[in-house]
């Protein structure tokens, strides 16, 4: 699928190199071709050249040495020039040929006949011939069968080269069309928006192929494709870049007025289906605006896909590229690549841990561990910012492992200098679902000389844990194993009473968004009293968490609630000034 080109020796070489499609060494049906030349037309030596601007490359040859030669010594050049066959019956006896070092040569060629390689748009890139050492006839008929042997060369590059460009199911052009569409442009300082339309959860649809067959899905994608190009009516080339991802090309002029027609056929994409199946097609646009020429396709694909994603995630029909989200986007992965980096050589991560009190008391009687990243650059990173990062990525079994092995040690230490209080770590539930993670969990450990009632668990995530049932097994067969659960954030996001009966916890942590307006509103305060007294009813240990002034702990007291913990109290302190904290305390209590 050539683009129409103007007919000077530019286009003619701009026109080769879009159909430079194979690879550099010799392709093995390139050469079954010139082989299949030699024998139908009883010749030694045939070659398919390419013709640039200075050279000519051998693609492919039967009995002959060199791979390139100069474009000026080039037999092919005259074929190329007449865009017919080209007859020498003898080099030595052809001013055309005589001069030429590969008729003088160690190649010593007396004989040549070529027919040009011309594309569908007319331009001649190169030549299928034959050559023999000795002079000899060659008949109308031989020149018709190396003509037509030329075509179907050509005819099998072209294909090729557009299957290379085509998406195979829609039919549409593809990524690499669009990259090179980009790549090519050539009107200067014109504005074009780059628009990229997302149609189909892939999700679903994967799954729907798992029921129905892909087949179904391809359909659907086709349908999919042939509406969009009703819509433009070939107004504006439509390329599908990824499963169910299209693009569309147009000039700044033309942006609102197709922004304007997509937002209008969204609604009625579903029903452009012939069949109507269990699927929801829901449109989002992503775009990024540039002026022509696109020297950096990839960067370009790239933006208006940050903008198609911001949308997707923000649930807005439109969205142009943000540099400000691109940038945000592009830390994420930042600091994913690097908190990899960190788990691997084991630096810039560690651990603080911040009491917890027995309200009535004043004791305390346990510390959570917390996680912390000083990061060489970018300084002090929030856990906040990595942590749901790594929820969403394999790197969560790696950090929580280490956070457990690095709580185990310390908590050995603090065992052999008499400090007997529990730990507790924060634990997905995606670590909850992996395999065999209890037995890892006991062998660590037994590595370390502990026991299940030196660790609490708490667990993040409680409506993804109820919807694994791996994680619920594996929270069953740890508290079989005298392990001590809390719910981590309850009161937070999606909180449903019905979990409290599925999660075998003993402790629920209310979160501090609960607890951060106590002291203000009289509905935070009837909403925590009841909540409390509910848990207790239900027989759980509660905690609040966030408790930063007096009058806060004065409440939860009045309440009811068991233990406490916050800046109130304490930050979350390093290991050897939680030793301090903790012997400050008992000395103030004497």
């Amino acid at each position: 699928m050539l683009r129409h080109l103007s007919a000077d020796e530019n286009k003619r070489v701009q026109a080769l190199d879009e159909l430079q499609i194979f690879n550099s060494t010799q392709d093995e049906i390139l050469d079954k071709i010139t082989s299949l030349t030699c024998q139908l037309l009883d010749m030694p030596t045939s070659l398919i050249t390419l013709i640039s601007s200075n050279k000519q490359t051998i693609k492919a040859k039967q009995h002959f040495h060199l791979d390139e030669t100069e474009r000026e010594d080039a037999f092919c050049k005259y074929t190329i020039q007449a865009k017919e066959v080209v007859v020498c019956h003898d080099t030595a006896t052809d001013s055309r040929f005589s001069q030429n070092p590969l008729a003088a040569g160690t190649t010593h060629i007396r004989f040549y006949a070529g027919a040009p390689l011309v594309t569908t748009e007319g331009y001649a890139i190169g030549g299928l011939c034959v050559l023999d050492t000795k002079p000899r006839e060659f008949s109308a008929e031989q020149q018709n069968q190396l003509r037509d042997m030329a075509a179907v060369l050509m005819s099998l590059i072209e294909s090729r080269n557009a299957i290379g460009f085509v998406d195979a199911v829609t039919h549409l052009p593809n990524r690499q069309r669009l990259i090179e569409d980009l790549s090519q442009m050539v009107d200067i300082n014109q504005g074009y928006a780059l628009i990229l339309i997302d149609s189909i959860d892939i999700t679903y649809a994967y799954e729907m192929g798992r029921s129905l067959g892909m087949p179904t899905v391809e359909k659907v994608l086709r349908e999919v494709g042939t509406f969009l190009r009703v819509t433009f009516h070939d107004l504006e080339k439509i390329y599908c870049v990824a499963t169910g991802r299209f693009a569309l090309l147009v000039k700044t002029e033309r942006k609102e007025h197709v922004l304007n027609d997509l937002a209008r056929c969204a609604g009625q994409i579903q029903d452009s289906l012939s069949s109507h199946l269990p699927i929801k097609l829901e449109m989002y646009i992503g775009y990024s605006e540039f002026s022509a020429p696109g020297r950096d396709p990839q960067r370009l694909l790239r933006e208006a896909m940050s903008a198609l994603h911001d949308a997707i995630s923000l649930n807005v029909r439109v969205r142009s590229y943000s540099e400000d989200s691109d940038r945000t986007r592009k830390l994420a992965f930042t600091l994913l690549s690097d908190l990899g980096d960190c788990l691997h050589h084991g630096v810039d991560l560690y651990l603080v841990y911040q009491p917890k009190l027995n309200v009535k008391t004043g004791d305390v009687v346990g510390v959570e561990a917390l996680i912390r990243w000083k990061h060489p650059d970018l300084g002090e990173i929030s856990p906040a910012e990595f942590i749901p990062l790594a929820e969403n990525t394999t790197l969560i079994t790696p950090l929580t492992e280490w956070v457990i092995v690095q709580t185990l040690r310390q908590i050995k230490i603090w065992r052999a200098a008499g400090i007997l209080i529990p730990v507790s770590v924060n634990v997905s539930a995606s670590n909850f679902a992996e395999f065999e993670f209890v037995e890892r969990l006991q062998k660590h450990l037994n590595d370390h000389g502990l026991t299940s009632t030196d660790i609490e668990l708490e667990c993040l995530e409680t409506q993804k844990i109820l919807g694994s049932p791996d994680a619920l097994a594996c929270l069953h067969n740890l508290k079989r194993q005298g392990f001590t659960l809390a719910l981590d954030d309850f009161g937070s996001g999606y909180s449903n009473l019905s979990y409290l009966k599925k999660i075998p916890a003993e402790v629920i942590k209310l979160d501090q968004s609960l607890i951060r307006d106590l002291t203000e509103q009289k509905d935070s305060q009837v909403i925590v009293e009841q909540v409390i007294a509910m848990l207790h009813k239900l027989d759980f240990l509660v905690i609040a968490e966030g408790v930063e002034d007096r009058e806060t702990l004065h409440f939860l007291e009045r309440y009811g609630c068991d233990e406490v913990q916050g800046y109130y109290f304490s930050r979350p302190l390093m290991p050897e000034v939680l030793v301090s904290w903790l012997v400050g305390r008992e000395e103030s209590a004497v």
